[in-house]
């Protein structure tokens, strides 16, 4: 089967505006940064109003719940969730904040953030977060102001795995940062965080191998494609012959023939 994939990217770029609808939480309060930090995989150290840091939250067996962009503001920390509801670690946030006399607010409904072709011009005093995506081409618009322009046609999960966007398919405490593009954001030496004992396990004993990778393919395939050089796990939905898969460390990046069919494997180093 033969399938003309570049017109599936240009889709993507096209005048692109891309409501992203998860959840967004403002946590106030003296030392947000201190009890954030207690609980992420990374630092969030202090930083001017409209600096962007990111935040990566396992559970106890060092599994991914989340991997929120954190947005500096003066009222306190904006987190933008990649998680599809409302994540119960807020609750533990929430009672830490509460001896401080902080809090805890849903701003889903007052914050509006957009995906945008990178190109596109900047206007207000609205935040911008920059290099999205695979090329980098990509930047998210986050804003008090909903009056954007008509969404693009291609839905968020098309973009997402286009590009290497982290969705719900890749959360729930199913893979280890490691697996799904998110290396970056493991410090062992940020205190004692949930999942800390088994990262620096999987450091000093079998470092992980495996890794996110994006599949491109004129045919939806399904569970896993064994190659000569390992296995690749399929694990998303294909939307517009685009999917992600967990590889073994032997697979390659490139084009491969499965059963007649052209697939290209890309990975995926740094997910959004």
């Amino acid at each position: 089967m033969q399938t003309d994939l570049a017109a599936v990217d240009s889709r993507l770029v096209d005048d692109m505006n891309l409501e992203d609808s998860r959840p967004t939480t403002l946590i106030e309060g003296d030392d947000v940064e201190e009890v954030l930090s207690s609980i992420s995989t990374v630092k969030i150290e202090p930083s001017y109003p409209g600096s962007v840091s990111r935040a990566v939250i396992c559970d106890p067996v060092g599994r991914t719940i989340d991997a929120p962009y954190v947005v500096h503001d003066e009222a306190g920390l904006i987190l933008l969730h990649l998680c599809d509801g409302k994540p119960e670690y807020l609750s533990s946030i929430a009672r830490n904040l509460s001896k401080k006399g902080g809090s805890v607010r849903d701003a889903s409904l007052v914050i509006s953030r957009v995906f945008q072709d990178g190109g596109a011009p900047e206007q207000g005093d609205d935040i911008f977060i920059h290099s999205i995506g695979i090329e980098n081409d990509f930047k998210i618009r986050i804003s008090s102001d909903d009056e954007y322009v008509d969404s693009s046609s291609p839905s968020f999960l098309d973009f997402a795995l286009a590009q290497g966007g982290i969705t719900e398919y890749h959360l729930g405490g199913r893979y280890l940062p490691h697996e799904i593009g998110l290396s970056e954001f493991i410090k062992l030496e940020n205190g004692c965080y949930p999942g800390q004992e088994i990262h620096a396990r999987l450091d000093s004993r079998n470092p992980v191998t495996k890794r996110l990778v994006r599949i491109r393919c004129g045919k939806n395939l399904g569970g896993r494609l064994i190659t000569e050089d390992g296995k690749l796990k399929i694990f998303t939905p294909f939307v517009d012959f685009f999917a992600h898969a967990i590889a073994d460390e032997g697979v390659v990046d490139g084009v491969i023939n499965h059963k007649g069919i052209d697939v290209e494997i890309s990975t995926i180093h740094s997910a959004f």
